[in-house]
């Protein structure tokens, strides 16, 4: 059995839905993903990394990623550059498979993320600026800003958007 890192999405709200989101792995799975987290641990360039999406009502559901850069932010605390693997179906957590070790730090969302901006339609790194407030009692609405444009999107509205990008392209392609 192998030990790897984990890193991940608590559970995250949606206005659209006026809920937490159910199953947010199926729709980032088929999204080219780079993300950072920061994290309490160093780790290696080419390092498998496991990304747990939290779920109210099933399973916690993992994809898997590779690490790409680790830097050293401050004491302690290392930003992550991970970029999703390709080809992958997600699956609910498994330990029969293999243990995964937190070395997230802070919220567990993204501090950054790579999407195309629903506003100027440039592929951008989105920036973590806020995680909103609201009335909901479970969830959190973390709100990126674009570093191409400067507008700024909660990060579900951002995951919708590239997803209908993804799933166009795969259309075009069948």
């Amino acid at each position: 059995m192998k030990t790897l890192p984990c890193v991940g999405f608590e559970l995250h709200y949606s206005p659209f839905e006026r809920d937490c989101i159910e199953n947010l792995g199926h729709t980032v799975q088929s999204i080219k993903l780079e993300l950072s987290f920061d994290v309490h641990d160093s780790l290696q360039p080419g390092q498998q990394v496991v990304i747990l999406f939290s779920n109210q009502r099933s399973p916690t559901e993992k994809l898997y990623g590779e690490v790409i850069s680790c830097q050293n932010i401050e004491k302690d605390t290392f930003r992550v550059k991970i970029r999703t693997l390709t080809v992958q179906h997600i699956s609910p957590d498994d330990s029969s498979d293999g243990i995964s070790l937190p070395v997230s730090k802070g919220m567990s969302t993204p501090v950054e993320i790579t999407l195309e901006c629903p506003a100027c339609k440039a592929t951008s790194v989105f920036h973590l600026i806020a995680n909103q407030g609201g009335d909901w009692d479970k969830g959190i609405m973390p709100i990126y800003n674009c570093g191409a444009c400067g507008t700024t999107r909660a990060i579900i509205s951002l995951l919708e958007h590239n997803h209908a990008i993804a799933k166009n392209d795969k259309d075009l392609h069948s």
